[in-house]
């Protein structure tokens, strides 16, 4: 598969620590200068925005530079369409773990069956494990994580999100996460072989902060929240009964894994 970095073209210390760490583990890989919010708004990436939905999708307003980093990616899932093959995305304050080539190579076998894979560490969230994989336990998210700085997708997958995201109403990893709503499982590859750096504690999106909110605007809210948790139910009651896409083993409740916590 091929490997792309997201990076903003001036961001020369986390392209070197890309660079290095991605050639001292002979994975080759291209640099996708990210797009900043204001040439996102300019060339129309998105066709709307549903600033009400943002709001109650994550309890603020949202800012530029999350419509730049949405952009980023969903130019990419554009790029692996028109190419027809499935791709590897990574934002670029990444720190590259023991046996990720391994795990490419576990991913691509996989890929075009399962059409979503993530790579990256995560933090309160769970999965149900479905199969070995070439040395790694494939698993499907029942609570899914924020962050998006390492995964792999299909050309099916991609153009469906491309269809989902025509409107942006939240960040690019809170639409990602809602798979009860977009309908892609996600799945993950563990051992996780991507962590974040020490880059990432210094981000390139700014002002990202809850202001307060009026009691209509929180009820309005709540019952959201409230409505995601009934549908992620339904939506994982519904997949503990398929079997899995990689073997013949259904998955069952006593497959729930305890969350992996990231290095973060």
């Amino acid at each position: 598969m091929k490997v792309f970095v997201i990076s903003l073209p001036d961001s020369g210390e986390r392209r070197r620590s890309a660079q290095q760490q991605l050639d001292r583990a002979g994975v080759p890989f291209e640099f996708f200068d990210a797009i900043r919010g204001d040439i996102a708004i300019r060339d129309c990436i998105f066709e709307g925005f549903d600033e009400t939905s943002y709001l109650l999708n994550t309890g603020r307003h949202a800012v530029i530079g999350e419509i730049g980093c949405f952009a980023s990616h969903r130019e990419l899932w554009r790029h692996c369409v028109e190419l027809n093959e499935p791709l590897v995305i990574l934002e670029d304050d990444f720190n590259v773990l023991p046996r990720f080539k391994n795990a490419l190579r576990a991913a691509a076998n996989i890929i075009d069956t399962v059409g979503f894979v993530r790579l990256q560490t995560t933090l309160r969230a769970k999965q149900a494990k479905i199969a070995k994989v070439s040395g790694f336990q494939l698993g499907r998210f029942v609570k899914a994580p924020h962050g998006m700085m390492c995964y792999c997708l299909s050309p099916k997958v991609a153009r469906h999100f491309l269809e989902e995201t025509r409107i942006i109403h939240a960040p690019v990893d809170v639409f990602m996460k809602k798979y009860w709503e977009h309908g892609q499982p996600l799945y993950a590859l563990t051992p996780f072989t991507i962590a974040p750096s020490v880059l990432s504690v210094e981000t390139t999106i700014e002002d990202r902060n809850k202001g307060r909110k009026s009691f209509r605007t929180a009820q309005r809210r709540f019952r959201r929240k409230a409505n995601w948790y009934l549908r992620r139910w339904i939506f994982n009651l519904r997949m503990r009964f398929q079997r899995s896409p990689v073997g013949d083993k259904p998955v069952n409740r006593s497959d729930l894994q305890e969350p992996v916590s990231s290095s973060r």
